[in-house]
Parts: structure tokens; C-alpha cells; sequence
């Protein structure tokens, strides 16, 4: 463990050394204040267009980084008292052959397209950003720390014009859009990116360089907005929508109706409440279940709109998880433990019910940003009947819960912030409280080419009658951020107390972490070559509690593009040196063994410009040790573009792993624990098919279907030793897992007024698990059509109200 200070010295020094930076060059261009707007019609024939200054001189982002674009744009700025306008012309020799497949709102196809991005503190930290294609389909995002959130959604208007010239845009941003400080004179970071797809070439106004770190903090800058008053920013959006719900095992469709209504207020210029009253996500796009055997809880992508939107601040820290709120019950599982003789359980609700949620969030002119959120669910209940005599009563599997974050997030020079913390969870009924606290920062150079990040968060739970958990993490980070050489070493320290998982997920604690990051990038073509991309990492881990060695990998990925669009890539990782899993047990102070191994894969992409693109990736992996670990998959995914408007896409994966060793079961005798290993042979099959056919730049219709195969069948059972090795067992139960999951999602959308729709969905669900293990894939298949299917049909309408809007017609 000596070693590790040593290592953190020389990083430390060489973070010191003077590195060679490229300084950003930053254009200028003022925007001209018009009485009358333009019509928003993307033909720029209207007189307002005339003597106003251009942008010019457009340089490629790719592929020749920083070398003149092969094609001509301008682009225009006016503003009123209520909105920014851009026009832009788009020059292209070959109108005809400009390429604007159509697409669902916040999806980007095989596409030209345009894109505005406003930074309007001129921080470089945060912006947003407004696309438009050729066929008039609107795509948004916030953009912070170079990521791209595009589930924030915005009101604003474009059009478009295909002329023999090339083709142009017409951008209205109002200002209820945005969020500016409350000055006189506006100076803001702006840049403009265009994709001209035929080709693969991508352009910016102000040069963005891809070896310098960010790329919102290299925009140029907008002057000339004056006098210019942040708007109220309020809008409403209420709903109604209407389900109808059928299970196969009964004859009648179940009706219900549901309304409510989203509120955005603007406190001031600078933060947003956000509120949801008797929300329904009933709509959202079925999940992906899988079999998990591993001792980890399976962690859902969230795809509820509140909590993707504008939800950057509460990123920090990584502690907070939004789909603990309005998540499974906490006794949900318990509920078949408390079954008397002669009950079953009519119904055991999936997810608590959300009363409403609040978040406010912004950042000010000072660079002081605040998050606040809350969440509330109301009592949750199972049903439960007597066989006997038909009575029911209910089991209550979640009490009411409150849900609470707060962050203040500090942005300083050099794209630099320090941020505090805090997630709350209470349950009033238990007097249950978890609290997780805490602090990170990130610290550049002025020359942004190094950083040194870190971490510090307190875990803590209480609840009478039972001993306080109070645990802690900590993380230090150190790195080259630009240049072709890259490199960062971190280093953390996760105690065996520390859980922030009731509002946030961590896979394990009690583990001490220390990883060697290093990337070569190479992004000036060559011969056949457009980019070179190369990454080789060192991980090694140990216990926090006993400080003892746990695992060393050496990972590796590298990547080529190449001139024609396609790509291909290895990666993998060797452990050189046996490991031994700690968490796989599942009983404190007992580990498995497992060899060195090795583990390589490849893949291929082909160029998604043409009508069929195919992408291929198949590895394999060997456990170098008696158990003789073998792993292998195998994934194809081939899509078809028939049209500009239909497009469908098929994905087939499959894996198999042939003498596994994981848990089986494990009981306590005379205060001793013994564990059951079983040595398995594991696989899935999981097909998707999607469609989607686009109607025009407001309407669609989009399928998606899957189904997911997955299989255990255990050939012996052991078991396990304090050294972390197997022996023999006559323990013979059978573990055997058979498991289907099957979903349709089916969606009409449409887009009848800005921030309106109206939707209908249709969704099939099939779940079917047990313990005889089918091997054809068609009798599998006819079992699980066989099981209980829920079937839902629902209707949505959603209204968007903005005050402003009315308040102008109604003077």
C-alpha cells in the first residue's frame, strides 16, 4: 500500500509541468433589433434579412479538423422584444441530393441539419441548443459539461426551405426559452454546427478543437442584444388521458381516467419551478427486464420526462437515482411471506404512486447554481383474498415516503465548479431517515489542460431501535485533458457503511478502488484512416474493511474510422492474477476464488448513410483455472431505410456461458454459515424489432417489440471454504431458471401545436418464469404466449399554455 502515495506524488508533479496549449480564438457578431419579425417560413426573402452581418467562414470539425469548410454557409442575427430569430443559408451545389429523412421530434436520423447553441452567460459551462433539419424536424437540448441532455424540451418555432441554392433555416427562440441575466447589454456565447451528411462533414462557426477539452466554453460570441427584459416564464400543460386494461385471464376491459397538470414558473432570470400534480406515466416505454443472477440490483434507465429534464444539478455526487421515486415498494416482496392457509395475492403493485413532485433549479449570474427537489408517494397496498370465503384485506407495502435533494453547484474560471450536496429520504410511519451529504469539485488550469477532481460523501440511517449506519466515500482524481495523449489515475475509498441506495444505487460498497487511465487519439486522417482512437487502463481493487487484494484487470479498446464511414474496433481485458469475489456469496466475511482470465471482442459498423447499415460485435472469454470458465455472445443488428419516411430495425443478441460458478443458497447453522456454489451453464436469446414510419414533421407511428430468453441449468453444486475455494456438496435442490419477458410498444404522436399532443399507445406485456428449462427456441416461445398477457390501450392529450402567448393576444 506504500506504493499508492509514491504513484499520487509523481501524478501530482507531472499535473505541474507547463504543457503547450492552443489558445481559443473567439469570432464575434452582432445581432441587429428589428420592429417587425420575419415570417418563419425558412425562405429569408423578407426585407428585415437585408444589411444585417453575416457569419462566415465556417471551419470542419470532421473530418479535417480545423481546415476550411468544402461548403459556403451564413447565418444572420435579428432580435425583437420577444425572441432571438437566426436565418441561415446552407449552400449546396446538389440540392437534390440533400439528405433529410424524417423523424420523431428529438431524434436525429440520416440527416442534414443545423444547430444553434446559446450559451447566455458566456460561462462555457452550460448552454442550450436548437436543431433543425431540412424536413423541418425540431431537436433540442441543455447542454452541460459537453453533454447533451435532450430531454429538455423547449417551445420554439422554425422552418425550412429546399431551394436550387442549397437550403435555408428560419430559428424563433423566445426568450421564455431561455434563461440571461437581467443587464442591459447581452453578450453571449454562441455557435453555429452544420451537418452536411452526404458527405460526413461537420462545421462550426467559431473553430471547435477536438484535442482541447469542451466544446461549449469554444463558442464565439453574440453581441448587440440590448434592452432586451427576461420575460415571465409561465406555461401549463394539463392532461386527460384514458386507459383501457385487459388481462387474458379475464373477459372485461378495466376503464380509468386520469388528469392532471405540469406547471413551469420563472422565479427570476435565472431559476425555474418545475412542478407535477397527480402525474401519469403510464405511457413511458415498457422496461427491459433481465435474469439476474448476479448479487447487484438491476438498474432501469429512467425515461419519465420530469425526472430527464433539466435535471443536470442533480447529477452531482452521483447519489441520486430518480427511479426510487414512484419505484417498486420496499415490502413488495415480503407480501408472499405473509400469506395465510388458504390466501393469494389478487394484486401486489409493481411501483408506488407519485402524489406530485417539485424541482427548482437554475444558475444566477455569479455562477451559483441551486437544485431543489421533492417527491412525495402515498401509501402503497397489496390485495390479498381468502380462497375460502372471498374476503379480502390489504397489506400495506410501502408507506407514505418523502423524497428530497438539494445542491448548490459553484462555476469558477477555467470551466472549474465546487458543488455541495444532499439527498433526504423520511418515512414519517417508521421514522426512518437516510441522509447522504456531500461535496465534489473539478479544478482546471487557465490553459485547460489538466484537472484534478475530487469527491467526499457521508452516508447516514436512522430509525429508533436500531443502531445508526453511518458510512463515507471519498474519491481523488488527477489528468491531461487535451492534446492526443491523454491520461487520468484515480483513487477511492468506499467503507463498508456507506449506502446511499435509498434514493440513489451503488452496486457494492467496502472497496478501495485505484484505476490508470491512458488514451491516444489521433484525429488528422491519413491514407484509408479518418480517426484513431486507443485506451488501456489498469484497475486494481481491494477491501475497505480488511484492506485485503480483491481483483487486477488490464482493460483495452481501440478504435478506427474509416474514410469510407464504416468502423472497427477490439477491446477487452486480462486478469493476469487470480481474483476473489466478495459480493457473490452474499454472506459477510465469506469469498469466491476465481481464476486469471481473458476476455477479447470485436466489432464492426458499417456506414449508416446507405439504404442497409449492419453493426456486428462478437468476443469471447477463457477462465484459465479448474472451473474452465467459458464465455461467449454474439450480437447483429442490420436496419433498412426504405424511404425517407420508414425505417425499421432488428437486433438479434445472444451469449452463453458454459461453467459458471455463482451462489445457490446458503444457510446458518450453530452460527455457522455455509454457502452453496453451483457450477452452471447460463444463456440468453433477445430479439427486438422496431419500426417507425414518420408522417410528416408532426406525426408518427413507431413499434417496438422484444423478447427476452434467458436460461440457468446447474450440472454440480459445492461448497464454499474460507479460502474462497469449492469443494463437493450433496446439496441437490433444483435452481434451474427458465425466464421470459415479452413487450410491444406501439405509439400514434401527434404534435398538433407547439409543446401539444395527442398520443395513443398500445402495450402487450407477457412475464413468465419457472423451473423447467425449455431448449427449443419454438416451444419456448409457444409456452410464454401461453402465460397471463396484459394488454393496455390508452389515449393522452396534452395542452401547452404559455401566459406570455395569451397575454398578448388578449392586448
Amino acid at each position: 500500500m506504500n506504493r499508492i502515495p509514491l504513484l499520487f506524488v509523481l501524478i501530482l508533479n507531472l499535473f505541474a509541468l507547463p504543457v503547450q496549449s492552443v489558445n481559443i480564438v473567439k469570432k464575434d457578431i452582432k445581432a441587429v433589433r428589428v420592429i417587425k419579425k420575419p415570417i418563419i417560413d425558412g425562405k429569408l426573402d423578407d426585407s428585415v434579412w437585408k444589411d444585417i452581418p453575416l457569419a462566415t467562414d465556417f471551419v470542419q470539425f470532421e473530418p479535417h479538423n480545423g481546415t476550411p469548410s468544402n461548403y459556403k454557409t451564413e447565418a444572420r442575427f435579428i432580435y425583437t422584444d420577444n425572441a432571438l430569430i437566426i436565418g441561415i443559408m446552407m449552400y449546396d451545389s446538389d440540392s437534390k441530393g440533400i439528405y433529410n429523412e424524417l423523424s420523431k421530434r428529438d431524434e436525429l436520423n440520416n440527416t442534414d441539419y443545423v444547430s444553434v447553441l446559446i450559451d447566455p452567460f458566456n460561462k462555457g459551462l452550460d448552454a442550450f441548443e436548437f436543431i433543425v433539419t431540412p424536413a423541418g424536424i425540431q431537436w433540442d437540448a441543455k447542454v452541460v459539461n459537453s453533454n447533451e441532455d435532450s430531454s429538455w424540451d423547449a417551445v420554439w418555432r422554425s422552418g425550412t426551405d429546399i431551394n436550387d441554392a442549397g437550403w435555408c433555416a428560419e430559428i424563433e427562440i423566445p426568450y421564455s426559452a431561455l434563461r440571461f441575466p437581467a443587464q442591459d447589454v447581452q453578450v453571449w456565447g454562441i455557435n453555429i454546427i452544420r451537418n452536411i451528411q452526404k458527405v460526413r462533414e461537420k462545421i462550426t462557426w467559431n473553430f471547435i478543437d477536438k484535442e482541447e477539452d469542451g466544446w461549449v466554453n469554444q463558442s464565439g460570441v453574440l453581441k448587440g442584444i440590448k434592452n432586451v427584459n427576461p420575460p415571465v416564464r409561465l406555461s401549463f400543460t394539463p392532461y386527460f388521458s384514458t386507459y383501457f386494461d385487459k388481462s387474458s385471464e379475464h373477459a372485461s376491459w378495466e376503464k380509468n381516467y386520469r388528469g392532471g397538470m405540469d406547471l413551469k414558473y420563472g422565479i427570476n432570470e435565472s431559476y425555474t419551478l418545475d412542478m407535477m400534480l397527480i402525474p401519469d406515466f403510464g405511457q413511458v416505454q415498457s422496461d427491459d427486464e433481465i435474469l439476474n443472477l448476479s448479487p447487484y440490483e438491476t438498474k432501469f434507465d429512467e425515461k419519465r420526462q420530469f425526472f430527464t429534464e433539466a435535471t443536470e444539478l442533480f447529477n452531482r455526487g452521483e447519489i441520486f437515482y430518480s427511479r426510487r421515486i414512484g419505484g417498486r415498494p420496499m415490502g413488495m416482496h415480503d407480501v408472499e411471506d405473509n400469506l395465510k392457509d388458504n390466501e393469494e395475492i389478487v394484486e401486489n403493485p409493481i411501483e408506488s404512486k407519485i402524489i406530485n413532485a417539485t424541482k427548482i433549479s437554475g444558475r444566477n449570474t455569479k455562477g451559483l447554481g441551486i437544485g431543489i427537489l421533492n417527491g412525495m408517494t402515498r401509501n402503497t397496498y397489496a390485495t390479498i383474498r381468502d380462497n375460502i370465503t372471498g374476503e379480502t384485506r390489504k397489506l400495506k407495502t410501502q408507506p407514505f415516503t418523502n423524497y428530497n435533494m438539494l445542491v448548490f453547484d459553484q462555476s469558477m474560471k477555467n470551466e472549474s465548479y465546487v458543488s455541495l450536496f444532499n439527498t433526504n429520504l423520511y418515512v414519517p410511519e417508521t421514522d426512518y431517515i437516510a441522509n447522504v451529504t456531500g461535496t465534489e469539485f473539478t479544478l482546471k488550469n487557465a490553459k485547460r489542460t489538466h484537472k484534478i477532481e475530487g469527491k467526499g460523501i457521508v452516508s447516514q440511517r436512522y430509525q429508533k431501535g436500531v443502531a445508526d449506519e453511518i458510512g463515507h466515500f471519498h474519491e481523488i482524481e488527477v489528468g491531461k485533458i487535451n492534446g492526443q495523449f491523454t491520461w487520468e489515475f484515480y483513487h477511492s475509498i468506499i467503507s463498508d457503511k456507506y449506502n446511499p441506495n435509498d434514493m440513489g444505487f451503488l452496486n457494492s460498497n467496502n472497496e478501495i478502488l485505484n484505476n490508470l487511465d491512458l488514451s491516444y487519439n489521433v484525429y488528422k486522417p491519413k491514407g484509408v484512416i479518418l480517426e484513431r482512437h486507443t485506451n488501456l487502463n489498469f484497475h486494481h481493487e481491494a477491501r475497505y474493511s480488511s484492506t485485503r487484494y480483491s481483483r487486477f484487470s488490464i482493460y483495452y479498446n481501440s478504435r478506427v474510422i474509416f474514410r469510407d464511414h464504416t468502423a472497427l474496433g477490439i477491446y477487452g481485458n486480462i486478469r493476469p492474477l487470480h481474483n476473489y469475489d466478495y459480493n457473490e456469496p452474499r454472506v459477510d466475511g465469506m469469498k469466491l476464488r476465481k481464476g486469471s482470465s481473458a476476455f477479447v471482442g470485436l466489432w464492426y459498423s458499417s456506414d449508416y448513410r446507405k439504404a442497409f447499415a449492419i453493426d456486428i460485435d462478437a468476443n469471447y472469454g477463457k477462465r484459465f483455472s479448474t472451473d474452465n470458465l467459458k464465455t461467449f455472445s454474439f450480437e447483429i443488428e442490420p436496419r433498412y431505410r426504405f424511404s425517407d419516411k420508414f425505417m425499421m430495425e432488428y437486433e438479434l443478441s445472444w451469449e452463453r456461458n458454459i461453467n459458471e460458478l455463482g451462489y445457490v443458497s446458503s444457510e446458518e447453522i450453530n452460527n455457522i454459515n455455509t454457502v452453496y456454489i453451483g457450477e452452471r451453464n447460463t444463456a440468453y436469446v433477445e430479439n427486438r424489432l422496431s419500426a417507425n414510419y414518420i408522417f410528416n414533421n408532426k406525426s408518427s407511428l413507431t413499434f417496438r417489440a422484444r423478447h427476452y430468453w434467458a436460461k440457468a441449468e446447474y450440472e454440480n453444486f459445492f461448497t464454499l471454504q474460507n479460502n474462497g475455494r469449492v469443494k463437493n456438496s450433496d446439496y441437490n435442490e433444483n435452481n434451474d431458471i427458465n425466464f421470459n419477458s415479452f413487450n410491444i410498444d406501439m405509439v400514434y404522436s401527434w404534435r398538433f401545436a407547439p409543446g401539444s399532443e395527442l398520443a395513443v399507445v398500445w402495450k402487450n406485456s407477457i412475464f413468465r418464469s419457472d423451473d423447467k428449462v425449455a431448449h427449443r427456441f419454438i416451444n419456448n416461445l409457444e409456452k410464454t404466449f401461453d402465460a397471463t398477457q396484459l394488454n393496455s390501450l390508452s389515449l393522452k392529450l396534452i395542452y401547452y399554455i404559455d401566459y406570455m402567448s395569451l397575454k398578448r393576444k388578449s392586448s
